[in-house]
């Protein structure tokens, strides 16, 4: 498996095609694209660089669609069952995992490209530099966007077997996890650059309060992964980290929102509990460990001043205003401000049909498959039937004659 920093992208085995010898003429595109995915499984296994790994991505992914045209072509020949095998990258194990359906290679095809692009987000995520911001947010929405787009069209078609192994990754609400994952990571940089232009407190709070809504949605997912093999440990502490960060955030300009209110035992409430989750044992194991663990400038300034201005608003409060400091759980939040989307992603074949419809073709085809062979069985039956009580009846008229 290829290693990244946080996430993994996964590598599969060489296949080959069984059809492609006995009809290379016939489907001669099939031949290039078992070059392509061969390009791609080498460049996996040799951890080759993120922007040689995108090329071949792109380059194999383009053939996908049409080569969902052939298998369909294909799909009436008995030769045409090939064993797609991938890792994981949810798993976050060397273990392959393997299907025998055309969609299963697209999803974890998509899915390794997503988590490619995750991989180049990751590059330059501390980085402080408005460009480099961008891009990286601009990343986080494309693997957002192929997420979602195997959660509405390709996912349904995968088959989900509890009696065998099943990546996580295949699962709908695997992709649902990893889409409110990248979005909410994506919120953290547009929070990234409002606070590098000293943008309010209000709305640097609204901000915080969507990343952390993201990120909540995200683990709630995961809950809901059933048939499948569980969410690596690492992969849901970093979500957790995440959560907590954004929540620690959150508390710090509610803070500061409340100081101008005059609410000061909401003040000191927040700025306890900010400071609180800056000290944790979830947020000092994973700091730095990883390039998405990392703590921007504006964050180690944030905490700085979260440390004191805690000891400043307990003092003020004990002091002059003596109000009472609420508990933390009845505290209402004030309404979110989600400034990121998923960027669209669609595979679509040279006549604009999207993947989805050819994979959809694919199932209801198998069906038809096994239908016709049941009745062609049933007439073989009924014409031995017919000959038998033929011959019984000529046996019988010979005896009487």
């Amino acid at each position: 498996m290829s290693h990244s920093t946080t996430f993994l992208i996964p590598c599969t085995k060489s296949i080959h095609f069984t059809t492609l010898e006995k009809y290379e003429k016939e489907y001669a595109s099939l031949s290039q694209l078992s070059e392509c995915r061969e390009r791609v499984s080498r460049s996996l296994q040799n951890s080759r660089e993120p922007g040689f790994l995108k090329d071949a991505f792109e380059r194999y992914l383009s053939l996908l669609p049409d080569c969902a045209k052939l298998i369909e072509s294909l799909q009436n020949y008995s030769d045409t069952t090939e064993r797609y095998q991938w890792q994981s990258t949810l798993t976050g194990s060397t273990k392959f995992y393997s299907g025998s359906f055309f969609a299963f290679e697209v999803a974890m095809a998509l899915t390794a490209y997503a988590t490619l692009k995750l991989c180049l987000a990751e590059q330059y995520f501390a980085s402080e530099e408005e460009q480099k911001i961008n891009q990286v947010s601009r990343y986080l929405c494309e693997a957002a966007g192929i997420y979602e787009y195997l959660q509405s069209n390709i996912l349904p078609e995968c088959l989900i077997q509890a009696s065998i192994p099943t990546p996580p990754d295949i699962h709908p609400h695997g992709a649902a996890f990893m889409n409110r994952l990248a979005l909410g990571l994506a919120q953290e940089k547009v929070i990234h650059k409002a606070q590098l232009k000293c943008s309010s407190e209000t709305t640097l709070l609204k901000l915080c309060n969507a990343a952390v809504q993201m990120f909540t949605q995200a683990l709630a997912k995961v809950s809901s992964i059933q048939g499948c093999e569980s969410v690596a440990s690492n992969i849901l502490k970093f979500a957790e980290y995440h959560l907590l960060m954004s929540k620690a955030m959150s508390c710090f300009y509610l803070g500061k929102v409340s100081h101008s209110r005059m609410e000061h035992g909401l003040k000191v409430t927040c700025l306890r509990y900010c400071c609180d989750i800056f000290k944790s044992k979830e947020i000092q194991k994973l700091l730095g460990k990883f390039p998405f663990t990392q703590w921007t400038c504006s964050q180690q300034k944030l905490s700085t001043e979260a440390s004191q201005l805690y000891e400043q608003y307990q003092r003020q409060n004990s002091m002059v205003y003596h109000q009472r400091e609420p508990d933390w759980n009845t505290i209402r939040f004030e309404a979110e401000r989600l400034l990121v989307g998923s960027i669209p992603f669609v595979l679509s074949d040279s006549g604009s049909t999207n993947i989805s419809q050819r994979l959809a073709e694919l199932r209801v085809q198998e069906p038809k498959k096994s239908l016709m062979e049941k009745s062609k069985s049933r007439d073989v039956q009924s014409e031995e039937r017919k000959c038998k009580n033929s011959r019984k009846t000529k046996v019988a008229e010979q005896c009487l004659e």
